[in-house]
């Protein structure tokens, strides 16, 4: 096993192979059925381990999507969850893996991994400004994160996760514009104290180990510890330290301590400790144009091009880097949630309702930092200064930034009970969050780093008052309907510490610069409501109408050190309203089960960035809103309980995510019909945009899988099972700008696995082969690498490059889980 993942400082094994693993998989593969593929509507689904007399049929899968458990069978929405058992089979550890076994989730990878953002039916934020929310909500035991990138870590002890798709501001706040995804940690165990410990390994040195304790104490007291840690090396060789890049790994401590006061009341108390540390998202080259040329410029001869790339082999698949300075994130994470239900009892005018109260509080310290220049050589060394010679500063161009992140959250629901034709939920929601950014990039005195140096505030004050009502008015039909009023008050402040002028034609200081903001206010109001007609016992169809809204933006990027950005802010509020109609059966005895829906959402005044020239002449990034998005499309899940030992299940999105509406659409090189005049920098065109395909969202997305048990041998107490997935995805456009060079294609990947555990399930050994026929695919970074001036002048030798996924070459993996 690795040591611990430190930026620059992972060293490579030698490789190793686990051929016993790919004899037993060949193996397998001969004396069964291949059952290909994943679902996210899977869930809790198992083959059921009961005796043959027992009826055949799946497990019930709940969901809180309403903030009450539910069947989800009997919610009139497009849900699709992932269970324990699914995720386990399918090894899944980070919020990626999530998104791979979801149809209706993507990701767009950033420069940093700070800058990564989660899609949900092809909308997602675009813009790398930290000021701007992201469009997905991450919520885990009913806390939210304030920020996405807070998701991009190890999501350790699931026992569920729903993606909940559309807008669902209405109960889970404005941050839930385009969805949610909810996840559930593993409970504390009804019986005595039990140990598990889970190991994992696999052949490109990626390791995990975790374990917990879970039961009861007393009768009144209960309480569950977990800890974990893991690491990846990554999947770039970095030549200059010998060490990998685009890895990660956390160290994860986790507790829930139950107390039962009395048979009405009880409190749960969930403290979280995560250390994550993130080697990406570097890019590797790919292909190189011809010739030898200089890198900005063709006097700068120490950088030429067959130095900066000495010993990579230049490739379509090339994994190799030279860098001087790390990549990534490193953040640490405290966290304390407190539950506390009252159930009324039954002499109380309010018997059977419960009244909840989650209090919980967050701390999230993190820094990014990259490569500036993306080569090992000391580029600031050539550039010139302020007089035009070379600098002669030894001093790499790193980026350097921190991100502090205090969240405070407070929630009272008062929940009817199940039971009537008429049941509804009221709550109240208080929030406070606050940002504080610090960020370095270049050096002083050399402007082709762009030199900032500044940190800046953001923090919002938010309240709500939410209802959600389900009423079963006739025997078959049903009404729901929920309403969100929010009020929001922002504060923001941006200080320029320092900065070189972007447009200067010198080493032009900005100087220091404060700008606080006045206080901004909104209120808004959100809803949902749906009509369920019940075609018999096991068969609905349902449609739904909801509108969703996301706050007020504020620019915390380096564009802000130009003082003529302030007049953009704040950005007006995103919004969106949305249509969905769909259709969900049992069938075969509760052996099958199907979840379809179409959905049509437009969304206005989307948040993003873009380029404005001031009056002045100078010019800058500004937050800027397109006027009109839209996503529609059809989307279905399937499980099939075909045989007491054979779990099939299935499922797929189609989606269309366009720009609707966007005359003021940004050029890319070798653009064609840039015709419109920009109205942000006169005297310049733009391109329109209108049409064009949203950035990381496929036309379709699939996966199918199984699991089929092998027959029980008298003489073995052990039961034996293969598993087999299978998931793939049409080409993506990476920019919302439509640049061809940035398009990604499309790929199908498929994996396989076996287990073996004896009867009394405490101990379970498990293979896997990821991606079994290697196939190459990119996750993002496609597009242009570097770009080198030619001695002789002429056009620039372009080179570009590629940041390969997790599983883009095939790996195996041995995992053991005992119980204790």
């Amino acid at each position: 096993m690795t040591g611990p993942l430190t930026p620059g400082a992972l060293r490579r094994r030698p490789a190793f192979r686990l051929t016993p693993l790919a004899s037993a998989v060949a193996l397998a593969l001969l004396g069964a059925l291949p059952a290909h593929a994943q679902q996210s509507g899977d869930a809790a689904a198992t083959t059921p381990a009961a005796p043959a007399t027992d009826q055949l049929k799946l497990e019930s899968v709940v969901v809180t999507a309403n903030r009450r458990v539910e069947k989800l069978e009997d919610v009139p929405a497009s849900i699709s969850v992932l269970g324990e058992e699914y995720m386990q089979r399918n090894n899944v550890r980070e919020l990626v893996d999530i998104i791979n076994l979801s149809p209706a989730l993507s990701v767009s990878v950033g420069t940093q991994v700070g800058t990564n953002s989660i899609n949900m039916r092809g909308i997602g934020t675009t813009s790398n400004n930290l000021g701007i929310e992201g469009d997905v909500a991450i919520l885990v035991d009913d806390i939210p994160y304030a920020q996405t990138q807070q998701a991009f870590k190890d999501m350790t002890d699931m026992a569920r996760v729903e993606v909940l798709k559309g807008p669902q501001s209405t109960l889970f706040g404005k941050s839930a514009i385009a969805g949610a995804v909810v996840m559930t940690t593993k409970p504390i165990g009804a019986g005595p104290m039990q140990t598990r410990v889970s190991v994992y390994d696999t052949s490109d040195h990626e390791y995990r180990v975790a374990a917990s304790l879970s039961g009861r104490l007393t009768d009144t007291f209960g309480l569950r510890l977990y800890a974990s840690k893991t690491n990846f090396p990554g999947m770039l060789h970095n030549l200059t330290n010998d060490s990998m890049q685009n890895g990660s790994g956390a160290k994860t401590f986790m507790a829930k301590l139950q107390w039962k006061i009395s048979n009405d009341l009880d409190v749960l108390i969930t403290p979280r400790f995560d250390h994550s540390l993130a080697t990406g998202n570097t890019a590797a080259i790919t292909s190189i144009g011809p010739g030898v040329g200089y890198l900005y410029n063709k006097n700068y001869t120490a950088l030429s091009n067959t130095a900066v790339l000495r010993g990579i082999h230049v490739s379509q698949w090339n994994r190799e880097i030279r860098n001087d300075s790390p990549t990534g994130l490193e953040a640490t994470d405290r966290a304390l949630g407190v539950r506390v239900n009252y159930a009324f009892p039954d002499s109380s005018p309010l018997a059977g309702h419960s009244l909840t109260s989650i209090t919980s509080v967050d701390n999230n310290l993190s820094n990014d930092f990259r490569d500036n220049d993306n080569i090992d050589l000391i580029s600031t060394y050539y550039q010139v200064n302020a007089a035009g010679k070379p600098s002669g500063i030894a001093e790499s161009p790193m980026i350097n930034g921190t991100l502090e992140s205090k969240t405070s959250t407070q929630e009272f629901r008062l929940t009817s009970p199940d039971r009537g034709n008429f049941r509804y939920l009221v709550g109240l929601w208080a929030a406070r969050n606050t940002l504080y950014r610090t960020y370095l990039r270049g050096n002083a005195f050399v402007k082709e780093t762009n030199y900032t140096n500044y940190d800046t505030n953001s923090g919002s004050l938010t309240h709500a008052i939410y209802a959600n009502t389900n009423w079963d008015f006739a025997p078959k039909q049903s009404l729901s309907a929920g309403l969100r009023y929010n009020h929001e008050a922002n504060d923001y402040s941006f200080h320029t510490i320092d900065s070189l002028s972007s447009t200067a034609a010198n080493n032009v200081h900005t100087g220091e610069n404060l700008y606080v903001a006045p206080q901004n206010k909104e209120n808004a109001v959100t809803g949902k409501v749906g009509y369920t007609y019940h075609l018999n016992d096991e068969m609905m169809v349902y449609g739904t109408a909801s509108t969703g809204h996301k706050g007020v933006a504020y620019d915390m990027t380096s564009g802000a050190n130009n003082v003529n950005v302030f007049a953009h802010l704040p950005l007006a509020p995103e919004k969106a309203t949305s249509f969905e109609a769909g259709f969900k059966a049992n069938l075969w005895n509760n052996r099958a089960t199907l979840n379809a829906a179409i959905f049509q959402t437009r969304f206005r005044d989307y948040q993003t960035s873009a380029t404005e020239r001031f009056t002045d002449g100078s010019q800058a990034s500004v937050l800027y809103s397109i006027p009109s998005l839209q996503t529609r499309g059809f989307e279905a899940d399937a499980t099939v309980l075909a045989t007491r030992a054979l779990l099939l299940n299935a499922s797929m999105a189609y989606t269309r995510a366009v720009v609707r509406d966007w005359t003021q659409g940004p050029c890319y090189s070798g653009a064609t019909d840039c015709t419109i005049p920009n109205q942000l920098v006169p005297g310049s065109f733009l391109r329109d945009a209108s049409g064009g395909m949203m950035p990381n969202a496929p036309k379709w997305k699939a996966s199918m899988g199984g699991e089929y048990t092998l027959p029980a041998v008298s003489w073995m107490p052990y039961v034996a099972a293969i598993n087999a997935q299978w998931r793939t995805q049409a080409k993506v456009q990476g920019a919302i700008s439509q640049d061809p060079s940035l398009q990604r294609p499309g790929y199908g990947i498929f994996d396989l696995g076996a287990s073996i555990k004896d009867a009394k399930g405490k101990y379970k050994l498990s293979f896997g082969v990821k991606n079994l026929f290697d196939h190459h695919y990119a996750v993002g970074n496609v597009g242009s690498f570097l770009n080198f001036k030619k001695a002789a002048g002429g056009s620039d030798i372009r080179s570009y490059g590629w940041q390969p996924a997790r599983d883009a070459f095939r790996y195996t993996s041995i995992r053991l889980d005992v119980a204790f």
